[in-house]
């Protein structure tokens, strides 16, 4: 059956000449079946590596931001069970830093941590004087446990602890000095004996244990003589004080003996040999800090660069123990920390730390048999 064509389509139809002419597409050029060019594969790996880079600074930045709190057992060899337990927290390097608004993150770390003593191995303030952090610090620290005293020493940075180009402000000691142990850190400028039963466990530095006291109580003794002549308050306040803790050293090592501890507190680390030698052969432990754990920490590698003339290839990939966490050399145990702080012009091209977070330790004394 013939059907007749539908009147109503125009000249305008989907099939109509007329309308497909309207979308003819120009004739294609020989590159239209091309395939697009892909960037070279060096050009696209470099940029990936780029942004991984990218995302491993803004984590590493994050990171940085919080305290990590390291918790090692130290085994002491005689150490009595009135001191099994005894801990120490170790604190190195702050180098004027701040974490949170009045060390708030560094005290949220710690938490509900237990510790009996706070020992700060220097360059707390560092080389622009900035104590605020460490006065933060300090009470922070205090009311977590107002039972446990802080001792502190000086480290390299640190400005000088005692000088006469103080005498202007009124004292001989540095203000940073004056200013922690007004809030009651106590600087360790002799031992000092923490008691129990029968076993004493003595607080320390190298120096007092190497000293030649008897050549030292001569030159402090003249010291003394030509400031009372001089009739300088504090010159004579800095010799009575110098005097004072040389005779505090005086007794406490006649009163040691050899079923004593003794932690030994210095800024930067001794070399392995050294421990083998006076006045760390001495030591059960010696606190240390000042590398910062190399700042830069690559996986399973270490530290990139700690300059030192003891360590292989001066200091350039030294391995992953070298002048970091807890070793043994005979009897002596040696704990060097990463520290907290950046600022140090050991490292003149390194201004941040990488896999190498800001840290405080937990030392835990136990007894050995070894």
């Amino acid at each position: 059956m013939n059907r007749r064509p539908n009147r109503s389509r125009t000249r305008y139809d989907a099939f109509s000449p007329q309308h497909a002419a309207r979308f003819t597409a120009a004739t294609p050029g020989d590159d239209f079946f091309d395939a697009p060019a892909k960037k070279p594969l060096a050009r696209r790996l470099a940029l990936s590596f780029f942004l991984l880079f990218l995302l491993l600074l803004a984590v590493n930045f994050a990171v940085n931001q919080f305290v990590h709190v390291a918790r090692e057992d130290v085994p002491i060899t005689g150490l009595s069970e009135v001191f099994d337990g005894y801990t120490l927290l170790h604190i190195s390097d702050l180098k004027g830093a701040s974490f949170g608004r009045e060390q708030g993150m560094l005290a949220m770390a710690l938490g509900d941590s237990r510790f009996d003593a706070v020992l700060l191995t220097g360059d707390m303030v560092s080389l622009h004087g900035n104590a605020q952090p460490l006065y933060a610090l300090i009470r922070q620290l205090r009311a977590l446990n107002p039972d446990a005293p802080i001792y502190f020493i000086p480290g390299d940075d640190d400005p000088p602890a005692t000088s006469t180009d103080y005498f202007a402000g009124g004292s001989p000691f540095a203000p940073w000095v004056l200013g922690a142990r007004q809030l009651g850190a106590q600087w360790l400028t002799a031992p000092q004996a923490v008691v129990r039963e029968d076993q004493t466990l003595w607080l320390t530095t190298g120096n007092h244990l190497n000293l030649d006291i008897d050549t030292m109580q001569g030159q402090f003794e003249l010291q003394y003589l030509k400031a009372l002549s001089g009739g300088d308050e504090n010159e004579i306040e800095l010799a009575t004080h110098n005097l004072k803790w040389l005779e505090e050293t005086r007794a406490a090592r006649q009163a040691m003996t050899a079923q004593d501890v003794i932690v030994t507190l210095t800024h930067t680390p001794p070399a392995e040999s050294a421990l083998l030698r006076a006045p760390y052969d001495a030591s059960d432990l010696v606190l240390c800090g000042h590398a910062l754990g190399g700042l830069i920490r690559l996986p399973g590698i270490g530290p990139m660069f700690i300059p030192s003339s003891s360590l292989p290839r001066y200091g350039l990939f030294p391995g992953r123990s070298a002048q970091y966490g807890l070793s043994r050399v005979g009897k002596t145990q040696r704990y060097v920390s990463p520290g907290l702080g950046t600022e140090n012009d050991d490292y003149p091209f390194f201004f941040f730390r990488l896999f190498n977070p800001p840290t405080v330790t937990l030392l835990t004394l136990t007894p050995s048999s070894l």
